[in-house]
């Protein structure tokens, strides 16, 4: 039987966690640091962070919150959002990240997720995929 494991998901924007439907009308839920932290107290067995606007935007990685996140829990910790090269992978493991999460990468650039499972193995890489139904299909 498989063992069940708790990963809550993050939705980061400028640095806050938001809520929302769809990516749309975000309330701002509190800070990532704290609300990690109380996930891990709570028993979680791993986090993910995505940066829901760092593709769109172009910004950067959100590499200053799993530095303050890693130093505070012990869990493994995803990263996902504006990661568009091997060395936004190597900046996000170095900050603490255990994963990284690519998925516009994945399409614009499908050479990557090779990349990534050749050098940090493929452990590291989870690939996100969006998927909207379509009943016209």
């Amino acid at each position: 039987m498989l063992t069940k494991r708790i990963i809550p998901c993050l939705d980061v924007t400028k640095g806050r966690v938001v809520k929302g439907t769809n990516f749309l009308n975000l309330k701002d839920a509190g800070d990532p640091v704290l609300i990690a932290e109380k996930y891990y107290k709570e028993g979680a067995d791993e986090i993910t962070f995505l940066d829901i606007n760092a593709s769109y935007e172009g910004s950067e990685i959100i590499l200053n919150i799993i530095k303050k996140v890693s130093s505070k829990i012990f869990i493994p910790l995803t990263v996902g959002g504006g990661i568009k090269n091997i060395n936004d992978v190597k900046n996000a493991l170095n900050a603490g990240a255990d994963k990284v999460c690519i998925n516009t990468s994945a399409i614009l650039n499908p050479f990557l997720i090779k990349e990534i499972k050749n050098i940090y193995g493929s452990q590291c890489l989870v690939v996100a995929i969006d998927v909207k139904k379509d009943n016209n299909i």
